[in-house]
């Protein structure tokens, strides 16, 4: 891996693995392409490259706005970020449309991507692999 992995504590988000899947949850995140973005973003491509993950999800609170630089980094970072990983299943959760807008902007052929309103339906479908 090379890289230290970054250390969420320091940020304004946190990561748990429940059972095969890899929970980023952002909901102290505002939505800006900034230092915590790109520390989340990191932290995935490499934990969620490990064996132990197949399905991801990522919580976004409902303070969280996304400009269109964001939602063109996420686009961008996150599509590549999930390709690196090989992970089967990339799932958004999100109370309104924020996870519905980021899904329908990744591009990952090899993975199934969803939103969902709470985190229960998204591990619940993330589970099944």
């Amino acid at each position: 891996m090379g890289s230290k992995l970054p250390n969420s504590d320091e940020y304004e988000w946190e990561f748990q693995k429940r059972d095969n899947v890899g929970v980023w949850d952002i909901r102290g995140w505002a939505g800006f392409a900034d230092e915590t973005l790109e520390a989340v973003s990191q932290h995935y491509r490499e934990r969620a490259s490990k064996e132990d993950i197949t399905a991801t999800l990522a919580i976004f609170g409902d303070k969280t706005n996304l400009s269109a630089e964001t939602q063109e980094y996420m686009a961008e970072e996150w599509s590549g970020n999930c390709k690196y990983a090989g992970v089967e299943k990339v799932g958004f959760v999100a109370e309104g449309i924020t996870g519905m807008a980021v899904k329908s902007r990744m591009k990952v052929p090899q993975a199934e991507i969803a939103d969902f309103d709470t985190l229960d339906e998204g591990l619940e479908w993330a589970r099944e692999v």
